[in-house]
C-alpha cells in the first residue's frame, strides 16, 4: 500500500446556504453573489465536460495508531485487522509485596473486564432478540510492563503526550511478550461486562512489580467473525484489570469462609492499531474508520479547454498577477460510476464519501473540506448523491471551493486535486433535511450515525471509467448580460 501525505479534513460538511441553487427561484443565487461581492445581475451558466478521465489516482494509508478514549474495537473486518491497546498505570506497594510472595504463587490470577458499547449497538439497530451473542474467540494478548517507584512514576505517565505514545506503539510491541488464549464470548446483555481471563504468563510477569508499574496491554482477535466495540477509558464504564493476589481462608464455629484479595486497576488511555490485510493489492479501495484517503487529479487541460470553448477567452489566464476573476464557480459536481452492492458496508447502511480539495492561501495550497449543497428534488427520488452502498449507479461529489480556486490560479500552474475519504453511515439517505429532527407525526429522524463504521468500498471498476464534470459559473461578460 503506497503512502502519501495524509490529509485530514472534517467528516461532516457544513451547509452554507439555507436553500440550494438546484431547486431555488434564484433568491439563493442572489444571496450567494452578494456574499461573494458580485453584483446580483451576474449571469449564471453551466459548462459540462463529459468523458473525463482522471490524470492520476492513488490510495494512501496512514498506519499510525489512533487515540480513542471512548471506544475500543477488536477483531477483523473488510480487509483490516483492528487491535486495541490499553494504557494502565498503578501504585500499591503493600498489595504487590504480598502478590510477589512465594506463598501467593498458587493463588495469582487476573482477568480483563470489558463493557460492550451499548450506545453504538443501539445506533446500529442491533436487535436485542439476536442475543445472546456467542462466538469462540482465539485471542492474542501482548503486554509491556514497566516498573517504578513512588507516586512520581505514576504521575509521569500522564505527562506522556498522546501523539508521542501512539507514534511509538507499533515499534514498542515488536518486543512485547505475548500469549494466545481461547475465550468463549457470550453476550446476553449489552449492559454486562465480558470477563476475560488473562494468560498465566501475564499475571506471573506482574510478580516483578514491587510498588508501581505501567502496563500496556494489546488485545487482538484476527479470526473474529465480527468487530467488537467496547467502552473506552473516557466512557462512564471503564475497562479494568482485576488482579488476585491471595485467597484468605478462615474457620469459625466449624464454618469455612474464603475471601479473595484482589485489586482493580483501570485503564487511563487507549488506542486502536489498524493493520492492512486486504488481499487485493492492485485494487483501488477505501476503508472506513481508519486514516486512509484516495487522492485523485482531474486533468487541467480538459477544464481549461472547455472554458476556452465556452467563453471564447484564453484559459488559463496569465495577464498581470495571473489571478482569474472573470468568473466565479457557484457549484462544481463530479459524477462517476457507483456500485449498488451493500457488500463491504459492515452494518448495511449507506456511507458518505467525503471530499476535500485544495484552496490557495497566499500562494500556498491549503486542504479544505468541501461544503455540500442540497439538491432536494434529487434526494427525494434517488437519495443523497455522495453515498455508496445504496441503490443507483452514480456517485456525485461536489468540488466547488477547490474548482473555484483552481480556475482562479490555473495561470500559476495550479492543479485540480481531490482527496476522498469514507465518512459516517447515513441513517436517512432520502431525507432532505441535513440535521436530526422530529417529524410532524412526532417521530425522531437521525441523519447520521454517531460512529464511523469499518467499511470497505472498491473504486477499481469505476475510477478509470469516463466521468462527467459540471460547472455552474457566475460571470459578467458583454454589455447585454
Amino acid at each position: 500500500m503506497k503512502k502519501f501525505k495524509f490529509f485530514v479534513f472534517a467528516i461532516l460538511p457544513m451547509l452554507l446556504l439555507a436553500s440550494c441553487i438546484f431547486d431555488s427561484d434564484g433568491d439563493a443565487l442572489v444571496t450567494w453573489l452578494d456574499d461573494q461581492g458580485f453584483p446580483s445581475n451576474y449571469l449564471v451558466q453551466t459548462v459540462e465536460i463529459s468523458d473525463l478521465e482522471l490524470s492520476s489516482y492513488e490510495v494512501g494509508f496512514d498506519s499510525t495508531p489512533r487515540i480513542n478514549y471512548y471506544q475500543g474495537v477488536v477483531g477483523a473486518v473488510n480487509g483490516m485487522q483492528h487491535d486495541w491497546v490499553l494504557d494502565i498505570g498503578f501504585r500499591d506497594k503493600s498489595f504487590f509485596a504480598q502478590y510477589s510472595a512465594d506463598s501467593s504463587e498458587e493463588y495469582r490470577s487476573a482477568f480483563l473486564a470489558l463493557y460492550p458499547d451499548s450506545g453504538f449497538y443501539d445506533k446500529a439497530r442491533f436487535k436485542s432478540d439476536s442475543l445472546p451473542l456467542k462466538e469462540t474467540l482465539e485471542l492474542t494478548f501482548s503486554w509491556i510492563i514497566e516498573t517504578g517507584e513512588g507516586s512520581a512514576f505514576v504521575d509521569s505517565l500522564g505527562n506522556i503526550q498522546d501523539s508521542l505514545w501512539v507514534a511509538g506503539l507499533r515499534e514498542s510491541f515488536k518486543k512485547a511478550t505475548s500469549a494466545d488464549t481461547t475465550y468463549k464470548v457470550k453476550i446476553s446483555s449489552l449492559d454486562s461486562a465480558l470477563k476475560i481471563d488473562l494468560p498465566h504468563a501475564f499475571y506471573e510477569d506482574l510478580a516483578k512489580v514491587t510498588e508501581a508499574a505501567r502496563v500496556q496491554l494489546r488485545i487482538s482477535a484476527p479470526e473474529a467473525q465480527r468487530l467488537y466495540r467496547f467502552y473506552g477509558p473516557g466512557a462512564d464504564v471503564v475497562p479494568f484489570l482485576r488482579v488476585k493476589r491471595y485467597t484468605q481462608t478462615t474457620v469459625s464455629d466449624g464454618d469455612t469462609t474464603r475471601r479473595d484479595i484482589y485489586k482493580n486497576i483501570w485503564a487511563f488511555r487507549s488506542a486502536i492499531i489498524s493493520s492492512y490485510k486486504d488481499e487485493c493489492s492492485d485494487c483501488i479501495v477505501l476503508h472506513g474508520g481508519v486514516l486512509e484517503s484516495l487522492l485523485v487529479e482531474i486533468p487541467s487541460e480538459r477544464i481549461m479547454s472547455a472554458l476556452n470553448e465556452f467563453y471564447g477567452d484564453e484559459f488559463p489566464y496569465t495577464e498581470g498577477d495571473s489571478n482569474d476573476v472573470r468568473q466565479a464557480v457557484v457549484l462544481a459536481q463530479l459524477k462517476m460510476g457507483r456500485s449498488s452492492s451493500t457488500e463491504g458496508s459492515e452494518l448495511g447502511f449507506p456511507v458518505q464519501v467525503v471530499a476535500a480539495t485544495f484552496v490557495d492561501s497566499n500562494g500556498v495550497d491549503m486542504e479544505s473540506s468541501e461544503t455540500y449543497k442540497l439538491n432536494r428534488e434529487y434526494i427525494k427520488k434517488y437519495g443523497h448523491p455522495n453515498l455508496v452502498f445504496m441503490e443507483g449507479d452514480t456517485l456525485g461529489l461536489q468540488l466547488t471551493q477547490g474548482m473555484r480556486s483552481f480556475i482562479n490560479h490555473a495561470g500559476k500552474g495550479a492543479k485540480m486535486r481531490v482527496v476522498l475519504r469514507m465518512g459516517y453511515p447515513m441513517l436517512a439517505p432520502y431525507d432532505t433535511l441535513y440535521y436530526d429532527h422530529i417529524t410532524d407525526d412526532g417521530d425522531s429522524v437521525y441523519i447520521f450515525m454517531d460512529y464511523q463504521t469499518y467499511s470497505r468500498y472498491d473504486f477499481t471498476d469505476y475510477i478509470s471509467q469516463p466521468m462527467n464534470l459540471k460547472l455552474w459559473l457566475a460571470t459578467k461578460r458583454g454589455d447585454d448580460e
